[in-house]
């Protein structure tokens, strides 16, 4: 079964073009040989030194067989963040396209006590607002389920502000926050939003 990589880059102030180009070099490494089957790349537009990073790998062996050669290449020691995860695959919606040019990317942990109403919570909003989404993809940490990744893919800004309220709520309040009500209180014990655009390198 495979699993998923996700991990954030910060880029320093002024060396956006020599990372990117570090990045462009290093995926050469990323090939199927190793057990890489996809690679996204997300940069964010409010946040611009970040980079968020989702690769799909065979199996959790192939990442620990691979990784020590990646990371000598990748200089990871930028990675700001990083988690194995499984994908909800009960709870995805379409399928990635480069069509799709505004990316959110929401990061969040659940409320441990309020995890199973959460759950349900989320099942019902997803399937409410499916028909709306293009993409869209949820991650669960596979040591620590409470943490959630979600990545919603739309076709641009203004797609994205035709859809975006969902009665009182914003779109991204309605399927990430685990909030009840507009003011009331949320399901997840922290909850953090970035708007992204992605960042197409050669690669898989």
């Amino acid at each position: 079964m495979s699993m998923f990589t996700i991990c954030t880059d910060f880029v320093a102030e002024g060396e956006f073009d020599e990372t990117l180009e570090q990045m462009i070099l290093s995926e050469k490494n990323f090939t199927s040989e190793i057990g890489v089957l996809s690679r996204r790349f997300f940069l964010c537009t409010s946040q611009s030194r970040v980079i968020w990073f989702l690769t799909e790998w065979e199996s959790e062996i192939h990442y620990n067989n691979a990784v020590q050669s990646i990371m000598k290449t990748r200089h990871d020691n930028r990675i700001g963040y990083q988690i194995f995860c499984n994908e909800d695959k009960k709870l995805g919606v379409g399928e990635f396209s480069d069509d799709l040019s505004h990316i959110v990317i929401a990061h969040g942990l659940m409320n441990t006590q309020a995890k199973e109403s959460s759950l349900k919570l989320q099942e019902n909003w997803v399937a409410k607002q499916a028909g709306k989404l293009s993409w869209l993809r949820i991650y669960r940490n596979s040591y620590n389920p409470d943490e959630l990744v979600v990545f919603l893919g739309l076709v641009d800004e203004d797609v994205s502000n035709q859809v975006r309220s969902v009665g009182d709520f914003l779109q991204e309040e309605y399927l990430f926050s685990g909030l009840r009500t507009p003011n009331g209180m949320s399901f997840l014990a922290s909850y953090n939003l970035f708007i992204c655009t992605p960042l197409l390198l050669a690669g898989i």
